[in-house]
């Protein structure tokens, strides 16, 4: 799912390329919450695109995104669901940046389909099993086990932990062997 907040200007009474602030958060929350609630297919991304936007404050980004959305998801108010950010103009990039890197929290920001950034804080043997996926764009448990060297318990549980974050998607998969899961970039 895109939520493209320059289309949805009209709805939250902004003319041009003005500044979102957290009032403009606050107004904008009732409905992505809403619209993240109504999603089907939780393997699906969520891409918050900026584009056209000039500017998004450190506020806006604060209230909708890390305190509306992805708290929400840590305290199952929501669903699990990946959380990325694209097309980000020059200071609302040092905006976001300056937010998820005081606050901690990883998430992706998309440069361009074929480069991302990482705002806040992973561990770096996180950070590595994240690269790898955003490259290959999905991931089994085997394949960490295998390319690193360590137990299948430690390459599930890297890739849980990359789930849990909101920085990759997962399916179930049912086979002969019982259950795995597969572990998919956010873009």
């Amino acid at each position: 799912m895109i939520i493209k907040l320059n289309d949805e200007k009209d709805n939250l009474g902004i003319k041009g390329k003005d500044l979102l602030t957290r009032p403009i958060a606050d107004r904008f929350v009732p409905r992505v919450i809403s619209m993240l609630k109504n999603m089907k297919d939780e393997s699906e991304p969520v891409e918050f695109s900026f584009e056209e936007i000039q500017t998004a404050d450190t506020s806006f980004i604060d209230q909708l995104i890390i305190v509306k959305v992805l708290e929400s998801m840590q305290k199952k108010k929501l669903k699990k669901l990946g959380v990325f950010l694209s097309g980000l103009s020059p200071s609302t990039h040092d905006n976001a940046g300056s937010v998820f890197g005081k606050k901690e929290i990883p998430i992706l920001v998309k440069v361009n389909s074929n480069k991302f950034e990482l705002f806040g804080h992973l561990e770096n043997n996180l950070a590595r099993v994240l690269r790898v996926l955003m490259i290959r764009k999905q991931l089994r448990a085997v394949e960490i086990r295998k390319e690193q060297g360590v137990d299948i318990n430690v390459a599930s549980t890297k890739l849980y932990d990359l789930y849990k974050k909101g920085l990759a998607t997962r399916k179930e998969k049912i086979t002969e062997k019982g259950r795995e899961y597969i572990y998919f970039a956010l873009f």
